[in-house]
């Protein structure tokens, strides 16, 4: 109990050691005799009374221990263990302490009390780290920054000095402050010799120095200045740009002066000014310039509450010697027209060159007779002989005239309004000028009205075919019928031939409506045969826009074909004015249709201006008197000759001869004594439906009968 109480009490041994936490204490007695254990195994607890540490290891102990607190500590081997061990000796009790951990322990329970420690060491290292990261980058930044700054400063700085553009910094007296290697030549000047110098004293900066004083207000007021200068004498043009430049910490303003050469983009500018505004043949202004100027003098015009004329002109038969000659031959034509046209109008109008071998001219006037005058001189100027290459031409020209404010308001409508005028002039002969008036406008409007009604009229039938029968003329009998185109629709009513075909043959739409009639005629042409029992003929009227393309050919086969007829019946009329105009292009595509086995007609014989030599060249079979000879042979002389000898030079080439527009019984009889083979008119028959047609071939109440007459050779 003592012993115990000794070792566990409020003043036992235990309280008195001073052992850290975790180690192991041993209190050996004399000899080595262990007296307690901390902890305390269950094998000590057995043989604590016979327990004993060996002598070898006790002397060590001995000799290490010491006295409180002040013992060392070593490392030693306990029970064949290596230890680090503390002893000391406790003289009031006869005990040696022993301290110890197992050598193998002595890191963990030395990681377990720097633990915390290095958790901060390692934070702050790794705060540290952070932080010497974050600097580091922002000085990288700031390093990179700086580097590419001054790269592109060095960039700068050197595209400046190998800009080709004069490049000057000058403070806010515009004295030098900077020039580059541009400014005043290509050699790097005198910087010391410039600086402090004004710009304008030197070139191109001089042109500024009039105008500076504005130049520099408007800079300071829009924060820029672009202009352009042309040195005087010469062609150089240059170009200024100047902006202010702000100083900081100062109240002064420098300025940067870039100056161009732009000599060369001047002298392009005004080579596609001169290809955008005028032609490139004749050196007159376009169509576009044409419509600037007219759009200023009309404005004038407006302005001063004058009067304006235009004159829109066009050759007449261009096209044929551009067919003849060729187009270089055509361009050269259209040069010296010009130049005549220019030398016409010099002193009082604006001459155009609009397109092709159409020009316009426009001058103010006051009263109507003064344009007639100038058109009338245009007419007679172009009408003058031409001698070019050789060859002696002879050229007219037709006039259209609009008025300012008269007839419209404006350039397009004056333009239109010359252009519908043109037409009539064409249309009226060729060579001469009309004024525009409201008339034209109907007409025009008509025009275009049955323009857009031809293809739907085609379509529902609107457009459809008549025939007139063809008489013998010694006998009355029918041989056969022409077919004939009429238009009758909802819109427009009944339009004349003269009229629809005419707009069919400008915009082409000739050419299905020709086909059309192919087809109709030559089926109804069987059907009338068939009915009659006769070998009838029938005449289709043909266009020379069909005879353009050899489709034509396949068009007719396919017509004969698909009807089933004798190609000997079928007739192919074609108008000798055209035909003349055309027979070039035309000749080798007559031989082709003659070749199917049809025969070829001349209509309207003797209203064109061919020469008769054609004859022999055509091959056609047969002669159409038109019947302006026709109608007054009863009472003028002059067209029964015409008459009379179109029949006789017929009948010598071995042609027969058709006589259109017999109205009467007198011109029956006169063509009787001619010896005219057939008539058609309306003394025999009108033109009819196809119905009609064939009831007309089953009776001959409406074919007149005359007592047979002598024949006049």
């Amino acid at each position: 109990m003592v012993a115990a109480y000794s070792i566990l009490g409020e003043a036992s041994i235990w309280q008195s050691l001073n052992t850290p936490d975790d180690i192991r204490v041993w209190l050996l007695g004399d000899g080595g005799r262990i007296r307690f254990a901390h902890p305390m195994t269950g094998s000590l607890v057995r043989g604590i009374s016979d327990w004993k540490l060996d002598a070898l290891s006790l002397a060590e102990l001995m000799e290490h221990a010491a006295y409180g607190n002040s013992a060392d500590v070593f490392r030693l081997s306990l029970n064949g263990e290596p230890v680090v061990v503390q002893a000391q000796l406790l003289p009031q009790f006869q005990f040696l302490s022993v301290a110890f951990v197992p050598l193998s322990r002595q890191f963990w329970l030395w990681t377990g009390k720097v633990q915390t420690v290095g958790l901060l060491l390692g934070l702050f290292l790794l705060i540290s780290l952070l932080v010497y990261r974050l600097v580091w980058l922002a000085n990288s930044r700031l390093e990179n920054a700086r580097l590419l700054a001054e790269g592109n400063l060095s960039k700068l700085s050197q595209a400046i000095e190998q800009s080709q553009d004069s490049v000057v910094v000058t403070d806010s007296s515009w004295c030098i402050e900077y020039a580059n290697r541009r400014f005043e030549g290509d050699v790097k000047q005198d910087e010391a010799r410039l600086k402090g110098v004004p710009v304008t004293n030197f070139a191109p900066h001089d042109m500024l120095r009039d105008d500076l004083v504005q130049i520099q207000s408007k800079v300071i007021e829009t924060g820029g200045w672009c202009g352009e200068r042309r040195r005087d004498g010469t062609d150089q043009w240059y170009e200024f740009s100047i902006s202010p430049v702000e100083t900081p910490d100062s109240a002064d303003t420098s300025f940067i002066l870039i100056a161009q050469d732009i000599t060369e983009r001047k002298h392009a500018e005004a080579k596609l000014y001169q290809q955008a505004n005028f032609d490139s043949l004749t050196g007159l202004p376009n169509r576009r310039r044409a419509s600037e100027v007219i759009s200023q003098s009309v404005e004038d015009a407006w302005s001063s509450k004058g009067l304006l004329a235009l004159l829109y002109l066009d050759l007449d038969n261009f096209k044929q010697i551009n067919d003849t000659f060729g187009h270089l031959f055509g361009d050269q034509v259209l040069i010296k027209v010009a130049d005549r046209l220019q030398h016409a109008v010099d002193d009082y109008g604006h001459l155009s060159h609009m397109s092709g071998d159409e020009f316009l001219i426009h001058f103010r006037f006051t009263e109507v007779d003064e344009i007639e005058r100038v058109a009338a001189n245009i007419i007679e100027t172009v009408r003058e002989p031409l001698l070019l290459q050789g060859k002696h031409l002879n050229i007219s020209t037709s006039i259209g005239v609009s008025r300012y404010p008269v007839d419209a308001p404006d350039v397009q409508g004056l333009i239109r309004d010359a252009d519908i005028a043109l037409y009539e002039s064409k249309r009226r002969g060729r060579n001469r000028y009309t004024f525009f008036d409201a008339e034209l406008d109907k007409r025009m409007k008509r025009k275009l009205e049955i323009e857009n009604q031809l293809p739907a009229a085609l379509k529902s039938g609107d457009l459809y075919m008549v025939y007139q029968s063809k008489n013998r003329i010694g006998t009355g009998e029918v041989m056969g019928f022409e077919a004939l185109m009429r238009l009758n629709c909802r819109a427009l009513g009944a339009v004349g031939p003269d009229e629809f075909i005419e707009v069919a043959e400008e915009t082409g739409f000739i050419e299905a409506m020709g086909r059309f009639a192919l087809m109709r005629g030559c089926a109804d042409l069987a059907r009338l045969q068939a009915l009659s029992g006769k070998p009838l003929t029938m005449a289709i009227n043909m266009s020379v826009r069909q005879l353009g393309s050899d489709e034509i050919i396949g068009h007719v086969r396919e017509a004969i074909q698909h009807a089933g007829i004798d190609p000997t019946t079928l007739e192919l009329e074609i108008t000798e004015s055209l035909l003349a105009e055309n027979v070039e292009a035309v000749m080798p595509r007559l031989e082709k249709l003659r070749a199917l086995g049809l025969s070829l007609t001349i209509d309207d014989f003797g209203t064109g201006y061919s020469s008769l030599a054609y004859l022999t060249r055509f091959p056609v079979s047969t002669l159409k008197i038109d019947k302006c000879f026709v109608n007054d042979m009863a009472t003028s002389h002059s067209d029964a000759t015409v008459a009379r000898t179109v029949i006789q030079m017929a009948h010598a080439l071995e042609m027969k001869v058709v006589a259109e527009g017999i109205e009467d019984e007198a011109q029956w009889r006169i063509l009787r004594r001619f010896g005219c083979d057939i008539g058609q008119g309306y003394l025999f028959s009108k033109p009819l439906p196809f119905d009609e047609a064939c009831t007309l071939l089953q009776t001959s109440a409406n074919i007149p009968l005359l007592e047979p007459a002598s024949r006049v050779e």
